[in-house]
């Protein structure tokens, strides 16, 4: 059913997203890097490729920001 809502390659750039920045939880750094990775990504097709991807980028930060919920739940609670 989510493969008829929602393309493959946007759902890769959501969980790629999510789990980059969930990794923050073991290394802060990693906080951003959902974040950093979709921009420079999409960075790179832009320059190799000649477009940007708009579905792409915001999916990507969703996944980041929807992760980011999570982390701050997660160290807020102790």
């Amino acid at each position: 059913m989510i493969m008829d809502l929602f393309r493959l390659d946007l759902q890769v750039h959501f969980f790629w997203g999510f789990f980059l920045t969930m990794a923050g939880i073991y290394w802060t750094p990693l906080f951003c890097a959902g974040i950093v990775v979709t921009v420079l990504k999409e960075g790179l097709d832009l320059w190799s490729k000649g477009h940007w991807s708009w579905g792409d980028f915001w999916w990507g930060l969703a996944g980041s920001f929807l992760a980011m919920a999570f982390v701050w739940a997660h160290l807020s609670c102790g």
